[in-house]
């Protein structure tokens, strides 16, 4: 997935959802990171703890979605 490749990541949306006890604390856009298929956004926290990220790639023309849910743990 790239900006005008194949998979036109310029017709998706490329979100990520942090969770921090259960709860939405910030749904980030994603920028194409210069790799194919790499994406990247910034997320200050200020609590120590796991955090639950998903991030998906919506095509809003298809209906297409693609879906990963990580932990990751912030010390």
């Amino acid at each position: 997935m790239t900006p005008g490749g194949l998979w036109d990541s310029n017709k998706y949306e490329i979100k990520a959802i942090v969770k921090y006890n259960g709860e939405i604390i910030n749904t980030i856009p994603l920028n194409f990171a210069g790799t194919p298929s790499l994406f990247k956004g910034e997320l200050n926290v200020t609590k120590s703890g796991p955090y639950e990220v998903t991030v998906y790639a919506y095509d809003p023309q298809t209906g297409n979605t693609g879906v990963d849910k990580k932990t990751v743990k912030v010390l």
